[in-house]
């Protein structure tokens, strides 16, 4: 579920689902790992995938904040769960030797980073608005584990995107599923955007 960041911290003291069915809280979906997790992890791991390493340069694209909370099906926060997210360049190029067009990798991008759940399940990423590459609609891989267990692998995407509706992984979903795990993404000053999620496990 993704909202407003205003939103999502109003709802941090009470969480409320707009995915739930019959009252039961749906849980965040697993999707499929894909062939694109870095097989070269980099040596710059830390949240803020804009900036690679010590360089002040910044990667290309549109800044993307990423703002989440992890709680299980009580509603109860998550801490100290570690959560990784990887994605392409402004190219649609990933951190990884088989990507497709590697040549024209942003060497500013991380590519991938990890964030640590708090007390209260939050967990944040600064990073750019996923962009499309062949075959695929735009979007965010997230994994979260459990020291070296892997409790979720799945996939965020742009809300009301144009290729979602052709995406082979986003239409596998229900309808329910789609919505949980669909980034409204909302403009924040002249130059960045931001949205925000609860992840149900």
């Amino acid at each position: 579920m993704f909202t407003s960041r205003r939103s999502f911290f109003a709802m941090c003291g009470a969480i409320v689902f707009p995915g739930v069915s019959l009252g039961e809280i749906i849980r965040t979906p697993w999707q499929g790992e894909g062939p694109f997790y870095p097989d070269r992890i980099p040596e710059d791991t830390d949240n803020d995938l804009v900036k690679n390493g010590h360089s002040t340069i910044e990667a290309g694209g549109k800044i993307l904040n990423l703002m989440g909370s992890l709680v299980n099906r009580d509603s109860k926060p998550i801490k100290g769960m570690t959560v990784e997210i990887w994605q392409t360049d402004m190219n649609g190029v990933y951190l990884h030797t088989g990507s497709f067009r590697s040549k024209m990798r942003d060497d500013q991008f991380q590519g991938f980073g990890r964030s640590i759940t708090d007390k209260n399940g939050h967990f944040s990423f600064r990073t750019i608005i996923p962009v499309e590459y062949p075959g695929r609609t735009p979007h965010i891989h997230l994994k979260l584990l459990n020291e070296s267990e892997n409790v979720l692998t799945t996939q965020l995407y742009i809300q009301g995107h144009p290729l979602n509706k052709e995406d082979f992984l986003f239409k596998q979903m229900t309808k329910g599923e789609q919505k949980i795990n669909s980034m409204k993404l909302i403009k924040n000053n002249s130059t960045e955007y931001e949205t925000s999620a609860i992840l149900v496990v």
